[in-house]
């Protein structure tokens, strides 16, 4: 008889266990959608496009500001839970005006599983490179051969990525990346989720079932040391609370990028905190790697 009572507590036990793992991986594999705006003025001069995918698994939906003539192009990616238009938590509109106004286009994606791009589970840049491979397919399928790329916390970390499968992209800008998620959702997890640790490995053996991916083996900073020699910017506010500095240095030191750490106060507060800088900075480093030299 008590072998039979201890033989039900452990299942129930084990039933509780893995029914609040699930919920754990439920809560951090899901996306709440944004959809993205364009006001009456800024309408007219955008082009609403859609393309697969590169691995065939989502349609990506998109926004393309077109320079002419065709000297280049960045496409923009934002993170988790937001969609193209807010990739740095304030309107990034402006921010593409001035990139074509330099001569470059701008393609804002959304992500899948966000805006009205396909749905999708979050991988953290697993899957979702994928998406800015498709955008890189089809900037060079209309005429851009000079591609560069402006990534935003998971847009960062998942552009970081996408640039190490891809040559084509020329340069990168990394906007508040993490370097490494398993090192991320170890920081973070106790304040997301309020459960004790023990309840994290489980999580991410139900994250892996429902996501195929290995999340805790998602490595931009692997990625970035692939990308040393190639023109990369890595941007931080020094006030951030959820992904400290020290990843960015450790980002631009793998990949021996320039660092600019700026005095916002929050994650993703760069733009936010000095517009005007952030679009000379950005607007310029793109134009110098991305912009043909006249002969």
């Amino acid at each position: 008889m008590i072998a039979i009572s201890l033989a039900l507590a452990a299942a129930f036990a084990a039933t509780a266990y893995l029914g609040i793992c699930g919920l754990v991986a439920h809560r951090f594999t899901r996306t709440r959608r944004q959809h993205p705006q364009l006001s009456l003025r800024e309408a007219p001069a955008v082009q609403a496009v859609s393309f697969p995918a590169r691995d065939g698994r989502a349609r990506i939906d998109a926004w393309y500001f077109e320079s002419e003539p065709h000297a280049g192009a960045v496409i923009f990616v934002h993170g988790k839970d937001t969609c193209r238009g807010d990739e740095l938590k304030s309107p990034t509109t402006a921010l593409a005006r001035q990139l074509v106004a330099a001569g470059l286009s701008v393609l804002m994606i959304d992500l899948r599983g966000h805006g009205t791009s396909s749905g999708a589970r979050l991988t953290y840049g697993a899957r979702e490179r994928h998406d800015v491979l498709g955008a890189v397919d089809w900037l060079r399928a209309n005429g851009h051969g000079r591609i560069g790329v402006l990534g935003a916390s998971m847009g960062a970390a998942t552009s970081l990525l996408a640039a190490a499968d891809e040559p084509d992209i020329m340069a990168l800008v990394a906007d508040s990346a993490f370097t490494d998620f398993g090192l991320m959702i170890e920081r973070q997890y106790r304040k997301l989720s309020r459960l004790p640790r023990c309840f994290l490995p489980g999580a991410l053996a139900v994250g892996r079932l429902v996501t195929g991916v290995r999340l805790e083996e998602v490595c931009p900073l692997e990625a970035a040391r692939s990308l040393r020699g190639r023109p990369m910017l890595v941007i931080h506010s020094g006030g951030d609370r959820f992904i400290p500095a020290e990843d960015a240095s450790a980002l631009a030191g793998a990949a021996g990028a320039d660092l600019w750490i700026t005095a916002g106060t929050r994650h993703l507060g760069s733009y936010a905190s000095d517009p005007a800088a952030y679009a000379a900075r950005v607007t310029g480093f793109f134009g110098r790697h991305l912009q043909e030299v006249a002969p």
